[in-house]
């Protein structure tokens, strides 16, 4: 997609690609370059999302249709290798997390702040529009989508960033009070971040 932009290779690299239902390949693709504005991330850790689950055993999720060969993977963390012309703020060798999606930057929801609403969403791992994801050795995104992360953190706390944030996100719609007692349906990883958020956020008890 133009707003990611990328220049042809003739390097490789290792990527994991579904075809359709429990059809999932190992194979050798083309590594992507940056161009202007983008980073080429050498991926470091990526957690496998129940969306992954679900294309995995039923090819689909309801509109989101795997048709082609597509990357999975969009909760990751990663170490920034090469910089595109006028980028700043990132150096190589340096671990980031990264958000998954791509907004346009143009629509009403992104012009009222709201980038995560944008209408025009590119989003890693998904089909509709295609957008390869993080299953494999090496990815290409914009800069400003890669947030540096501490010495303290090491890649595999980075890539949970992505759904910790599901999990901040749920607690505030829910205008959690202290001393509030919280019931959260589900102990997969998002149902356990719930859990902790919730408890810092002031919770008395939590089921």
């Amino acid at each position: 997609p133009e707003r990611v932009r990328v220049r042809g290779t003739r390097a490789t690299m290792r990527a994991c690609r579904i075809y359709g239902t429990r059809d999932l390949r190992f194979e050798t693709a083309l590594r992507p370059e940056p161009e202007s504005g983008a980073v080429l991330l050498q991926v470091a850790s990526v957690g496998v999302c129940g969306s992954d689950v679900h294309y995995y055993l039923e090819g689909r999720i309801g509109s989101q249709v795997i048709d082609s060969p597509l990357i999975m993977g969009h909760e990751f963390s990663a170490r920034v290798i090469e910089l595109g012309a006028g980028v700043t703020g990132l150096t190589p060798g340096q671990l980031v997390a990264v958000e998954p999606g791509v907004s346009c930057g143009h629509c009403e929801m992104c012009q009222q702040g709201h980038p995560n609403l944008c209408c025009n969403i590119l989003f890693c791992g998904c089909p509709s529009p295609p957008f390869q994801g993080a299953l494999a050795d090496y990815v290409v995104m914009p800069a400003h989508n890669c947030l540096p992360l501490p010495d303290s953190m090491n890649s595999t706390v980075g890539a949970l960033l992505e759904p910790l944030g599901i999990a901040i996100h749920a607690v505030d719609l829910a205008h959690l009070r202290p001393g509030s007692t919280v019931a959260v349906l589900g102990a997969v990883p998002i149902g356990l971040l719930t859990v902790s958020v919730a408890r810092v956020a002031g919770a008395t008890e939590v089921y």
